[in-house]
């Protein structure tokens, strides 16, 4: 029987053979040692159709009430119970059926059928092993972080392509569902977009997904289930803890996990309950003391508090003698007031008759104030119209004045039409003899024809001046440019005599862009902030030219040729510079980023010294220090060696060696470059080696600097030569160009002679053309006069009418003006009578108020005092109001302080005043002063009280953690004794499997529990021994190889076998490392576990990876061997390299042999 698995690429074969018969020997070995190693060629094929877009339910089933795994499959609580047998050749429910990608990492379309057992998947290194690993991960929803590989889902996509597919099949219980359960996972190239997962063609989410999956119990983030190649080394390394952890989520049920979790936390709960009881002890004990010390003190304290409680009581009281002493004052103030008012009324009544008199005088003074100030206002009001009648008078006279003026200018415009019209009559006349006799015709054709002759012959003379003038200014530019060439090849031959000139030339010869490059940089340093370093060619020097090829060989031309700035501002303004404004390309631009001391070599002088090398490269090269940074930054020249002279086989070695510090080093020979690869062990290196070239930078070469000077001279030579030419040409033309310039002048003369005697003849014929439009124009003055003249005469009557009108209105107004003077007299009469009225009285007024000014002051003054008296009655009921309140405030305290209302009492009884009061407070004030409280007293007083109530609290404290603790000793008690048991046990027959595996290979191995007083610490104890005369050891990476390392982890695997319930098993590389004899035997018990023996029914499905494939291994029915090859060599037909029709045929060619 035989199942077969093809990935259909066109230069990529994926094939899967199942045997019969045992081992395929060494023609199998040769079959695959035929597989070409060369480079993979890719072509995509058509995308397959894509499943439909739909929802899934929460738990990822497309039906949520039949499970998709049965009971029986679950893990039991105990978790002592082992996967149940099952007919061989049958997928256990959860094992992969089928895996198809599209556009997946090197795959374009590609279809794996794996077996239910083991599945050997092997195939020559980067021809896509681990692509099936990733797509396992990827496809059931894990992350990329599982991988060990890139983080990006979206890295894992063909290149080119802009997504990619994977889709799974997992083998589903019979009796629950009539077909296989379908994963469909899209990844987009785009790492803004998110995957897509499809369960059975329903949408669904990476969450639910991995729920489903779990319901499998699959657990791809387990390192004891799934062992991606770039995690391998991670799982060796696995510390017991960890292990412990990912051993108790890989082979016992969920709660194992869970209790352990819950005693890590409540061990750590108690120990910081522990810490805080102590803490809190201390604190409690240390309290209590320093209370027993104080409480001496603090009664003394007490007794000086006596004191001033009652300093502070009478203080408080100080309100209630000051508002008795208030109300004393305020009725004293109150009867002084009412006095002060009966004596303010008799004077009053005194000196009333004289001030009504007064009163009475006054009103009737006001009263003719009033009359003289209307009367003034009608004297005001006359002299305004009065005014106005002489403003209109004035008026007319100047309009009349105007009359009087235009009719004076209308007669003189009436006599001179009069005297202007004889001279137009005889022009008239003469514009009428010229019209008789008009001009000769005149050919301002001829005239135009011979001004077009003239401009054309100027303008072919310009063209040819302006031909001369371009021809001029070509040749000045040749002779400029000979003169530059001259010059600069002057320069180049004057600078190839120096080191930086020669060097200059070199980089020129190397790179014409480069040179360029460091010309304009010359030119432009105030472009930068800092400096701008030549390339190493022109800014960096050999020591020793012997050593300059070896130099050469470590710094290639990309570095030789780089530019170094200093900052990051100057690398941009640099790169802009070079790449945008000037256009250049292959130039090398690079950053010193940090300084020469950060770049130490990696081993001592004496050292290297001993392995048969001189020292580093660094020390050949002399340089600028950001420069040389830069080279060490880049290629390593701190850490790179030379050696002046052949190394012997045994200074080969020492390099060689896995502790060498040194990975490069130049000999007279070549260059040598070591490659290790850790994951392979420490005989996985290779070494690689370049012979020298000779230098061609770092070196003197006086015959090229010969040739250089013979190549400027030549080119000098040659300059002088043309230069002569082009002055020569020049001096030509510059004699025609004067011939030319007089010709010009003598044809623009003779053509504005002709344009002159044109313009005259045409003035003559355009004034004879005028002629019958000015007799028009004089016809029509001679019109416009006569009308005028008799128009004049109507417009002097209309005026001299006007002028008659202005007369009589003045007259009138001459009669207004004279009625208007009258009246205003009268008024003005009036007005003088009423001041004199008013000057009277107020003369009257000023005598009554002398009589009255002393009745005034007494009633002032009396006034005065009624005021003063009442503002002080006032104040004193304020004052009794606010010390009434703070009466009734310190009142309310009473019933809280019984101290303040026995003072009261006793200044109630005693009758103290405010004085009295004052004496009683400096007297209980100088007993406590006498009172000594010492230093602090009143804050160690609240110090003893705060400190007591601290005391109580800490009491209370004791007793709830006591408590707290003795319930979570119980807990862990009660989780451990559920928990440990099954851990045990659990452990104990891992180890008997791992124990029974070792002893396989005639080696001891064991699995035990390290058991600590923190949970945290709990760790498996791998104990193993491979050789007879050796303990068992504990496993770590320091007592025991690579490859020992490598079979104790997969026997571990092996040994979870029988207990996790885990559908599938993936293991990519685990036997790098592993000597032939180990690697057949842990392949033969692999076998024997995975393909199941006797009654136990078939195994747990394996994925084992590996790239290379050892004669004699051990094959068994059921095995699937899944063979990955590429190469060009590979049929483009993938069905034409059939794997199975080539064992069977390696098989027939070793039976006919024997």
């Amino acid at each position: 029987m035989s199942q077969s698995s093809v990935a259909r690429r066109r230069r990529r074969s994926v094939e899967s053979l199942t045997l019969e018969d045992g081992s395929l020997g060494e023609a199998d070995e040769e079959l695959y040692a035929s597989t070409p190693k060369q480079k993979r060629r890719r072509v995509e094929e058509e995308d397959e159709g894509e499943p439909e877009i739909s929802d899934i339910s929460e738990d990822g089933a497309g039906s949520p009430e039949i499970p998709l795994l049965p009971d029986s499959y679950r893990r039991s609580p105990k978790g002592k119970g082992k996967a149940p047998a099952r007919p061989a050749g049958v997928h256990q429910p959860g094992s992969i059926v089928r895996i198809r990608l599209h556009d997946f990492v090197t795959y374009s379309n590609a279809e794996f059928n794996p077996g239910p057992n083991l599945n050997m998947v092997i195939g020559p290194n980067g021809t896509g092993k681990s692509t099936l690993v990733c797509a396992i991960c990827l496809g059931l929803g894990w992350k990329p972080d599982n991988l060990g590989r890139a983080k990006s889902i979206a890295e894992f996509v063909k290149h080119g392509a802009k997504q990619a597919e994977i889709e799974i099949e997992l083998a589903a219980e019979p009796e629950k569902r009539a077909s296989n359960i379908i994963v469909h996972t899209r990844i987009w190239v785009d790492p803004k977009k998110k995957a897509e997962y499809h369960v059975d063609g329903k949408k669904t989410t990476q969450q639910a997904l991995v729920k489903l999956m779990r319901s499998f119990s699959i657990q791809v983030d387990n390192l004891c289930q799934f062992l991606p190649q770039d995690r391998v080394v991670e799982f060796a390394g696995l510390s017991p803890v960890k292990l412990l952890t990912e051993t108790l989520q890989a082979a016992a049920p969920p709660q194992m996990s869970e209790w352990h979790e819950e005693l890590k936390t409540m061990r750590k709960e108690q120990k910081s309950r522990l810490d805080d009881q102590q803490s809190n002890l201390n604190i409690l004990a240390s309290a209590e003391k320093r209370q027993s010390d104080q409480h001496e003190h603090v009664e003394r304290l007490r007794e000086r508090m006596v004191l001033q409680e009652r300093v502070a009581a009478l203080n408080k009281l100080k309100p209630f003698p000051q508002y008795r002493q208030a109300q004393r004052q305020f009725h004293d103030a109150k009867t002084r007031h009412k006095e002060a008012e009966k004596d303010l009324r008799q004077l009053q009544r005194q000196a009333e008759p004289n001030l009504k008199a007064e009163k009475d005088k006054e009103a009737y003074m006001k009263r003719l104030d009033v009359i003289v100030d209307k009367r003034g206002k009608l004297v005001g009001r006359g002299e305004q119209n009065a005014s106005r009648i002489a403003t209109g008078i004035g008026a007319k006279e100047l309009t009349m004045k105007d009359c009087e003026n235009e009719l004076k200018s209308e007669r003189k415009v009436a006599e001179a039409a009069r005297n202007g019209l004889p001279k137009l009559n005889d022009d008239k006349a003469k514009l009428e003899r010229v019209m008789q006799s008009p001009p000769e015709d005149v050919d301002f054709a001829a005239y135009n024809e011979r001004t077009r002759e003239k401009t054309r012959e100027i303008r072919a003379i310009d063209d040819r001046i302006q031909e001369i003038s371009q021809e001029k200014g070509s040749l000045g530019q040749r002779i400029r440019q000979r003169e530059q060439i001259i010059e600069r090849a002057e320069s180049e031959k004057a600078s190839l005599n120096t080191q930086a000139g020669q060097q200059s030339n070199k980089l020129r010869l190397a790179s014409h862009n480069s040179h360029v490059a460091w010309e304009w940089i010359q030119r432009n340093g105030n472009r930068f902030q800092g400096e701008i370093y030549g390339p190493p060619i022109v800014s960096c020097s050999v020591n020793d030219p012997h050593n300059a090829a070896a130099v050469e060989a470590i710094l290639g031309m990309g570095e030789m040729s780089a530019f170094t700035a200093t900052s990051k501002e100057d690398y941009q303004t640099l790169s802009n510079a070079l790449y945008g404004d000037l256009k250049l390309d292959g130039i090398n631009l690079r950053q010193s980023s940090q300084p020469l001391a950060a770049f130490k070599p990696p081993t001592s002088p004496e050292h290297i010294n001993s392995l048969g090398l001189d020292g580093w490269i660094l020390d050949l090269i002399e340089g600028p220090e950001p420069v040389l940074a830069m080279l060490c930054d880049n290629r390593s020249i701190h850490a790179t060696a030379f050696a002046t002279r052949t190394l012997d086989s045994a200074a080969m070695d020492a390099l060689k060696a896995a502790n060498s510090p040194v990975t490069s080093w130049v000999t007279p020979e070549g260059m040598c470059r070591i490659t290790r690869r850790r994951e392979y062990g420490d005989k996985a290196t290779s070494v690689q080696n370049t012979s020298l070239k000779p230098a061609k930078f770092f070196t003197d070469a006086p015959a090229a600097a010969a040739n250089e000077d013979a190549e400027l001279d030549e080119r000098v030579t040659d300059a002088k030569r043309a230069m002569e030419e082009y002055i020569e040409q020049k001096s030509r033309l510059s004699d025609e160009y004067g011939q030319k310039a007089a010709q010009k002048s003598e044809l623009e003369a003779s053509k504005k002679a002709i344009e002159e005697e044109k313009a005259r003849k045409q003035r003559t014929v355009a004034e004879s053309n005028a002629l019958p439009t000015k007799l028009q124009g004089v016809q029509t003055k001679i019109d416009e006069a006569t009308a005028k003249i008799e128009g004049n005469a109507r417009k002097r009557r209309v005026i001299v009418e006007f002028g008659d009108r202005l007369t009589l209105e003045k007259g009138q107004l001459a009669i207004d003006y004279a009625n208007a003077v009258n009246m205003l007299r009268d008024l003005i009469v009036s007005h003088v009578e009423a001041q004199i009225w008013s000057i009277e009285a107020k003369s009257d007024l000023d005598k009554l108020k002398a009589r009255t000014v002393e009745e005034k002051q007494r009633l002032q003054e009396r006034q005065i005092e009624v005021a003063y008296l009442l503002d002080i009655k006032f104040q004193a009921r304020a004052i009794g109001e606010q010390l009434k309140e703070a009466c009734r405030q310190v009142g309310f305290l009473f019933d809280e302080d019984p101290e303040l209302e026995k003072c009261h009492a006793e200044i109630e009884e005693k009758g103290w005043d405010p004085a009295q009061l004052e004496i009683e407070i400096e007297s209980v004030t100088a007993r406590l002063d006498m009172t000594d409280a010492g230093p602090g007293g009143q804050h160690m007083l609240r110090e003893y009280e705060e400190r007591a109530k601290k005391i109580e609290l800490l009491i209370k404290k004791r007793d709830s953690v006591q408590s707290d603790l003795e319930e979570l000793e119980g807990k862990i008690v009660a989780i451990r004794g559920q928990w440990e048991p099954r851990l045990d046990e659990l452990v104990a027959e891992i180890s008997e499997a791992f124990a029974e595996n070792f002893g396989r290979i005639q080696c001891v191995g064991e699995v035990g529990v390290h058991k600590d007083e923190d949970f945290e610490m709990w760790a498996i104890q791998i104990r193993v021994k491979f050789r007879d005369n050796e303990p068992l050891s504990l496993l770590d990476a320091h007592r025991q190889s690579g490859g020992e390392r490598a079979v104790s982890t997969i026997f571990y695997l092996m040994a979870l076998q029988r207990l996790t319930r885990a559908p599938f098993r993936v293991v990519d590389e685990i036997n790098q490392g592993m000597d032939p004899r180990n690697e057949r035997l842990v392949h033969s018990r692999m076998v024997e576990i995975a393909c199941g023996n006797g009654n136990e029914g078939g195994g747990s499905q394996y994925f084992l990876i590996t790239p290379k494939l050892l004669p004699g291994l051990e094959y068994r029915e059921g095995m699937k061997v899944l063979c990955i090859a590429s190469g060009d060599f590979m049929p483009s037909d993938y069905s034409r390299l059939d794997f199975g029709r080539l064992a069977r045929r390696a098989v027939e060619v070793r039976g006919g042999a024997a």
